[in-house]
């Protein structure tokens, strides 16, 4: 039962405060009375939907974090109020994505809380420096972005060699969602963090990978040179990194840095290393 109304109050303010006090679990930690910005405001509809509280949020981060391997991703109790507030007009791209995971959100509602272009915000993410590798959301990379694509004459004869323009009949702008086949769901993109420097020169600091997670199999080196050898994105007790691999004796895996990266051989063992997928295309940062 609600207790009685006092005297000098406003009764419109007194039934909100009550229902506050009875959502308190939601609410816990916000300041009331506070403004909400549009991103708050889509955040707060998906905690409530999902019966998640601050306290979840906070949790949830900071185990993803752990996975992903990046600590950006965690999301402190005051910076996802300042968030929701606005006070953090433009929060951290890894930060967002924690969000995004966590509360189920797509990329296009983020984007459009925020106002942003979703060409501008890929963008942005590779600009983005890190020191630990990283994943792209895949969505970062296809959503609304375009490629151009060449539509040939009916006539054209592909079975012999040829300048492109002379079967060329006219160039069209295709969304990159509608290339599913080209960009399956088990490609992931990654970009090299700062301080991996294991896979260096072949992938220095900022390179863009693309990884296949359906090729985790570690064949062996045969005495083959650093650029026929295969090349994995691993996670291992000190993070996600980009490395060279071997099987060795007594149920170990070991790192294997290129010779010019000026790191150490480390061995593990295999249980705490998982092989996420093999690197199938290199981006070289400008």
């Amino acid at each position: 039962m609600d207790k009685p109304i006092k005297k000098g109050l406003d009764p419109s303010t007194q039934s909100e405060t009550i229902a506050d006090r009875r959502s308190g679990e939601l609410r816990r930690g916000r300041p009331q009375g506070k403004t909400v910005s549009t991103l708050g405001e889509l955040i707060l509809r998906a905690m409530q939907l999902l019966s998640l509280n601050y306290k979840d949020i906070v949790a949830e981060s900071k185990r993803l974090a752990k996975f992903r391997g990046n600590p950006d991703m965690r999301v402190g109790k005051s910076t996802l109020g300042n968030i929701i507030s606005g006070r953090i007009r433009q929060p951290g791209t890894a930060k967002l994505d924690s969000i995004r995971i966590i509360l189920n959100l797509s990329q296009r509602d983020i984007d459009d809380a925020l106002g942003l272009q979703p060409e501008r915000r890929f963008a942005e993410q590779l600009k983005t420096s890190s020191a630990r590798t990283h994943e792209v959301a895949r969505d970062a990379v296809t959503r609304q972005r375009t490629v151009r694509v060449p539509i040939l004459r009916r006539d054209a004869n592909l079975k012999e060699s040829q300048f492109l323009g002379g079967v060329l009949d006219h160039w069209a702008a295709v969304e990159i969602e509608y290339l599913g086949p080209f960009y399956p769901p088990y490609l992931c993109y990654v970009v090299v963090g700062e301080s991996d420097r294991f896979a260096s020169p072949v992938a220095p600091p900022a390179t863009r990978l693309l990884v296949n997670t359906l090729l985790t199999k570690v064949p062996p080196a045969e005495n083959l040179s650093y650029h026929q050898r295969e090349l994995f994105y691993v996670l291992t007790p000190r993070g996600l990194t980009c490395s060279y691999l071997e099987y060795a004796t007594g149920d170990k895996i070991v790192l294997v840095p290129h010779p010019l990266s000026g790191h150490v051989r480390e061995e593990f063992t295999r249980s705490d290393v998982t092989v996420v997928g093999q690197v199938v295309g290199l981006l070289f940062p400008e």
